[in-house]
């Protein structure tokens, strides 16, 4: 798609759109038109999907069409021009050498266009762009094109930033204005989202287009372990090697925790961890089974790619599946906690030693009427069942109690996934 073209018949938008004047000495008119769809509200904060087979990944989100273009909120006050809130569009006067030194696309345009026969009547080329980026995020570029410092906002909000962003990429100018980009993006830093929202998938795209290495490491391993396929675009123009590549990392995430549940679930059903006293390995695949087979999960065993699976959901999953189990662990340490404790003397019963106890000193006497403390406990009783307590009154172990251990540190894979480097290790650009 060609996104700017030089307008030799006079632009049917050259009257109606508000007139800005970024360069008083202007050889070239600027023509943003009004964007083809009326955008809706993008402020949505809700997950994008929920990783379980039967819900699959959408390619728009709130009606956002062709390159995610928004109308800004209106809570965001630009410092000029005032007359952009609206969408009607606008006219900037610029100069064509700012634009030719900044932008690569803008010097073919100009360089192999005919000027002399392009000029209108006010004696300027007019270049009109393509109805589909944000006349705000164009007049915030433009001044910083033109260095209007003054002019430039200090703060952005996210889907300003992101229209801006948009604009920068298409005219490859991110080196003219880096500096204003490393100052919006450290205003809004602290507002980067770990869950698997439409701000994410925001984030990746401007994290990728101003080069800013952390925050694309980071964005990028939260989508990998959160999503349930390749990553919806909102309409932005995020690369497809981006795309496929976090999801690259999320199959072979969701490869390791299946290989580690398909082990527990076989070495349960063969009996291999054995619990005759209380059954726990039976218990353990019940419950399992229950959280993960409705899910799919379980059989037939799922396979590259996992449509619809995210290794968040299946991490859930065994976490329901391993809840009784831990729970009755948990008692059962808390109750041999509370028994240690009550075979404990008071404080001020307690003997200060200095040196070895010897072995003929079996107790310590308190004052007159108080009974005489044993200076080391009696040997620990064999285990038994307390009736009333609902379970064991000391810390079970079996090899299933090892399975749920085992189960329980599947969500430190997620440690392992490296999110994606913008360059090389020789420096070069890797996306």
């Amino acid at each position: 798609m060609d996104f700017v073209e030089v307008v030799v018949v006079a632009s049917p938008f050259a009257n109606i759109t508000p007139l800005y004047d970024v360069d008083p000495d202007a050889d070239a008119l600027l023509i943003v038109p009004p964007p083809k769809h009326e955008p809706k509200s993008s402020h949505d904060h809700q997950p994008l999907l929920n990783g379980i087979n039967g819900t699959h990944a959408v390619t728009e989100v709130n009606g956002v069409d062709g390159l995610g273009i928004h109308n800004p909120s209106d809570a965001y006050q630009v410092a000029s021009p005032p007359a952009t809130r609206s969408q009607k569009g606008l006219r900037l006067k610029v100069s064509s050498k700012h634009l030719t030194l900044a932008s690569r696309v803008f010097k073919i345009k100009l360089q192999f266009a005919n000027l002399g026969a392009a000029r209108q009547s006010d004696g300027r080329v007019h270049l009109q762009l393509a109805p589909v980026f944000d006349p705000t995020a164009v007049s915030i570029v433009m001044n910083a094109l033109h260095v209007r410092g003054s002019k430039v906002p200090k703060t952005l909000d996210l889907e300003t930033l992101t229209n801006v962003a948009v604009f920068v990429d298409r005219f490859q100018l991110v080196d003219a204005i880096d500096i204003y980009a490393e100052r919006w993006i450290s205003r809004l830093e602290a507002s980067v989202p770990t869950a698997y929202t439409p701000d994410l998938i925001r984030w990746i795209y401007i994290s990728h287009v101003f080069r800013h290495a952390d925050i694309f490491k980071a964005v990028t391993k939260a989508a990998a372990a959160q999503s349930s396929g390749p990553i919806p675009t909102l309409g932005l123009p995020i690369r497809d090697k981006i795309i496929n590549h976090i999801d690259t990392a999320r199959q072979s995430l969701l490869t390791q925790a299946f290989a580690r549940i398909h082990t527990a679930v076989d070495d349960l059903t063969s009996g291999v961890p054995a619990c005759p006293s209380q059954h726990c390995d039976s218990l353990l695949l019940g419950e399992l089974t229950r959280s993960l087979q409705p899910r799919g999960l379980l059989w037939p065993r799922p396979a590259k790619p996992y449509a619809g699976v995210s290794f968040a959901a299946v991490t859930r999953g065994v976490d329901a599946g391993i809840r009784l189990i831990v729970r009755r662990r948990d008692e059962a340490e808390d109750r041999a906690r509370r028994r240690r404790e009550a075979e404990q003397p008071p404080w001020f019963m307690r003997k200060k030693s200095s040196g070895s106890v010897s072995p003929g000193a079996v107790r310590v006497q308190g004052p007159p009427g108080v009974p005489t403390w044993p200076l080391t406990p009696a040997p620990s009783p064999d285990p038994s069942v307390k009736d009333g307590w609902g379970g064991l009154d000391f810390v079970h172990e079996c090899d299933a109690t090892r399975v749920v251990d085992a189960l329980q540190r599947l969500r430190g894979l997620v440690g392992d996934v490296e999110g994606l480097t913008l360059e090389s290790p020789l420096g070069y650009q890797a996306y």
